[in-house]
Parts: C-alpha cells; sequence; structure tokens
C-alpha cells in the first residue's frame, strides 16, 4: 500500500469531479478533508482451493457450451458458479480432521441443493495437487446397498408397501433359466429366521429381502428406476445387483437420492448457474423448470422410509445401520449407508440438502481396518451438521395421496396402545394396512378378554408370495 499516492490521486480525482460540476466547492472541502480508510486486497478464493470443483465447472462449460479455459481468459466471460465457499471449506476441514493422515485411504464427497441440483460442495481426492483424478465424479465404485433406496422405489411401484414381510433367512436364488444360482449372505451372517417388514428390511439393510424383493417384481425394473434417476452407468440384469454390485458415480447416485428427495423432480448436477459476456449480456442460463419424473407419492413413502436408518426403535435382529452417528444428528435425515470389501458409502439428506460420501483405496486394496470403515458416516454426519447449522430445521412435507398411519414395525400391522413400538409409517393412500396388531393385547382378569381392535381381514397378491417363499 502507497499512502502518497493514494492520497494524490484522491485529490486528482475530487479536484475533477468539482471541474465536471459533480461537487460544489463546499463538498469538495469536506471530501478532501475526509480521513481515507484502506484495506488490503484479498482473493475471494485461496489458490488451489476447491481444485476438483474448478475443474468440473469448467468440463461443464466445455459440454455445454464448447468453451474451454483459453476462451474464458480471453473472451472477457463472468462465470458465475454453485459453489457455497463456506460448506466446501467445511467439507476440507472435516475431511482433513477425519482420515488418518497415516492412511492412503481416499474419498469423494458432493453436496447438492435437492431443489436445483446445484452443487455446493465437492471434493475428488484427499489432495489435488496430488491427484487431481475426480473420484466423486470420474471413478465408478460398486455402491452396495446405497442402491437399495432405488430398489424399494420401484417395489412400491409394483404394489409393496412398507408393511409388506419377506422372510429373513439364508435363500439360495436360481436365474438365468435355471442355469445359475446366487446366494447373498447378510452382514455377519445374521438373519431374523422370520418375516420382516420392508420398513425394517431398509433400516437394517437386510440383504436376503432386497434380493427377494428384486427378483419378484422383475429384475428389469431396478435397470429403469436407475436411468430414470439419472445414473449415467447401466445397472446389469443379475440378481446381487439388489446390493449394489453394479458401478456407479458418486455424483450420479447422490443426485438419484435428491430426486427422490424433492418429490421427483428431475434434476442432474449442476455447476455453473449462468455466464455473462464481457458486455454483461447473459448468454447461459442454467434451466430451472424441473420434470416430474418420479411418482411423488412413491418418492415421498420412499424417503420417508429411509429415515429408519437413524431410528433405534427399529432395531430388531440387528441395529439399525445409522445406530453409530444417530445421536450426533439433531434433525431429522433420510439416508441409506453402504458397504463392500473395497467400498464404504454414505449418502443422507435433508429437504434443503443430500450430501454423499465415498471412502476406498484407488487400487481396489480391500478396507480391513474398523476405524477406516467408520470414515464415511463420521464425515457425513460431521458435514450435515455444520452445513446446516445455520439453516431452519425442515420435515419432509408429505404430498397429497399419501396416508400416515401408526405400525408396529415387526409385523406390519397397525400398532395398538400394547405395542411396544407404534412408528408413524406413509403409504400411498389405499395401501396402507387394515389390520390392528393383536401379538401385545393383555388379558384381562377372570374370563373377560381385553376388547380387540376392529380389523378387516384381506389378503392381497403378496401373501401368495410369502407363501411362495416358504
Amino acid at each position: 500500500m502507497n499512502r502518497e499516492k493514494a492520497e494524490e490521486r484522491q485529490h486528482v480525482i475530487l479536484h475533477t469531479m468539482q471541474n465536471e460540476g459533480y461537487l460544489t466547492e463546499e463538498q469538495l472541502q469536506e471530501a478532501l478533508s475526509t480521513e481515507l480508510v484502506y484495506k488490503t486486497k484479498t482473493e475471494k478464493v485461496e489458490k488451489g482451493f476447491a481444485g476438483y470443483f474448478q475443474d468440473a465447472a469448467m468440463s461443464e462449460l466445455s459440454d455445454k457450451l464448447d468453451l474451454d479455459v483459453q476462451a474464458v481468459q480471453t473472451q472477457g466471460l463472468k462465470i458465475y458458479t454453485t459453489l457455497d465457499v463456506n460448506m466446501q471449506k467445511k467439507a476440507e476441514e472435516i475431511v482433513a480432521e477425519t482420515i488418518s493422515k497415516k492412511s492412503d485411504i481416499q474419498t469423494g464427497m458432493v453436496a447438492i441443493d435437492p431443489k436445483t441440483g446445484y452443487v455446493k460442495a465437492l471434493i475428488g481426492g484427499r489432495n489435488y495437487e496430488e491427484s487431481p483424478f475426480n473420484r466423486a465424479i470420474q471413478a465408478k465404485r460398486q455402491p452396495g446397498s446405497t442402491i437399495k433406496p432405488l430398489l424399494y422405489y420401484s417395489a412400491i411401484m409394483k404394489g409393496f408397501t412398507p408393511a409388506t414381510e419377506m422372510k429373513s433367512e439364508p435363500t439360495s436364488f436360481s436365474y438365468d433359466d435355471g442355469k445359475a444360482t446366487y446366494k447373498p449372505s447378510n452382514y455377519n451372517d445374521y438373519y431374523a429366521n422370520d418375516f420382516i417388514t420392508m420398513l425394517q428390511a431398509i433400516a437394517l439393510s437386510d440383504n436376503v429381502f432386497a434380493v427377494k424383493t428384486h427378483m419378484f417384481i422383475g429384475m428389469e425394473e431396478l435397470i429403469k428406476t436407475g436411468e430414470l434417476m439419472g445414473l449415467s452407468t447401466k445397472i446389469k440384469k443379475n440378481p446381487s445387483a439388489a446390493l449394489g454390485t453394479s458401478p456407479v458415480r458418486l455424483v450420479d447416485i447422490v443426485n438419484a437420492y435428491g430426486i427422490l428427495g424433492n418429490g421427483g423432480k428431475k434434476i442432474e448436477p449442476t455447476f455453473i448457474t449462468k455466464i455473462e459476456d464481457a458486455q454483461g449480456e447473459v448468454i447461459y442460463k442454467a434451466d430451472r423448470e424441473k420434470e416430474q419424473v418420479l411418482n411423488e407419492q412413491a418418492a415421498f413413502v420412499t424417503t420417508h422410509m429411509m429415515k429408519g436408518m437413524f431410528d433405534s426403535s427399529i432395531n430388531d435382529y440387528t441395529s439399525v445401520t445409522g445406530h453409530s452417528i444417530a445421536d450426533s444428528l439433531t434433525r431429522d435425515y433420510a439416508g441409506k449407508s453402504g458397504t463392500t470389501s473395497t467400498d464404504s458409502w454414505m449418502i443422507g439428506m435433508a429437504p434443503q440438502l443430500v450430501t454423499g460420501v465415498w471412502t476406498g483405496y484407488d487400487k481396489g486394496k480391500t478396507i480391513d481396518l474398523v476405524q477406516e470403515r467408520s470414515y464415511a458416516k463420521t464425515i457425513w454426519s460431521t458435514f450435515m451438521e455444520e452445513a446446516l447449522d445455520k439453516q431452519s430445521v425442515k420435515a419432509f412435507r408429505p404430498p397429497d395421496g399419501v396416508v400416515g398411519v401408526y405400525i408396529n414395525p415387526a409385523n406390519g400391522k397397525l400398532a395398538t396402545e400394547d405395542c411396544p413400538v407404534r412408528r408413524l409409517t406413509y403409504f400411498i393412500a389405499g395401501t396402507e394396512p387394515t389390520q390392528y396388531c393383536e401379538e401385545h393385547i393383555d388379558e384381562l382378569d377372570g374370563s373377560e378378554e381385553k376388547q380387540k381392535p376392529k380389523e378387516q381381514k384381506k389378503e392381497g397378491w403378496f401373501d401368495k408370495y410369502f407363501k411362495w417363499w416358504d
């Protein structure tokens, strides 16, 4: 800073304004007597900050407007991005603080506004300077159980409900006209060896229930849903696809969760909101009209079921998959975790923000340390809480055409006051349960029995299905 030159410049400008009639003599003297306030120029964004995001934005420029870095620099374009600098800083800090510096494990993270598709923060790896490969956008990894919300949305569209029951037990599946078999296993080989509801199945991440669902509705349904929800990699037609064996890009599946959370409106990951030329004319603007691509009611029912992973009241033969982070959360979230031998995932959302985190090794090395398996959930929960800290607590609002009733999550029947667990659960109108739970009705003194709630016994198509699976 050169104080002398600044004051000289002040005098020149003010006298010029007075000569041109913009200032009176009195105003000139007042302005000259005003002490200058000096500010040090700082860059809005530090050098190297959000490198992965910047690369993604340039890629979007190239794809949509056929512009490169040189064109941007020489044509004087002004580019407005979707980046939230504060969220990006929080994301980078949380990743650095969570993952041990001694570990070689990598990570990818994407945070998107589910209403618009605007990418608010993005991390493609632990060190951009060392490795600019963007694992959030370029890498294709097996998503594990994070694919299940797409599967259960497909099932709801085929008549399943959160109360639908199937048996959780070791099961061998025959496919390809009997030429092949597939036998999935649950985590640590834990099974209910009894019927469980779909509400429980997604919260406990029961693999057998998922594959049974996949096989019954038809394996092509998950493929169709994946395409409908914007997955750029096609899901393979096999039983294991229900457990996330078909690779996906992190940014794609996070965007798919955003579509579920916003009520089924199509969005796509967006890095640039608008571009102006050197004259200030807008030459590009991101589309704000969103097409309805999913059934709004089925999308909401699926999203509401996804809140179960943090609800310990649904614990059964094993704990809900979000139990390790549930106590650190201060608002309602819907989400799903996923694990393979080489990948660890956590994707979840509030109405304002959907975030996905992947951790794993670049070269197929398995994740063997317990601490490393917890990174994705820890990063996700810490980031969501800090990113939304100043924002109001919002709930996913049920649309017209759904009905909320209290059920016993263990059997899917309408809960009574005697049920140990009563959970508010949403159904597409007309598919809600009509039978009351009788398992916990106590007998009164003598022969007089406590009055049972009225019920309407009705056998649906799935009753036959359950007998078929027995």
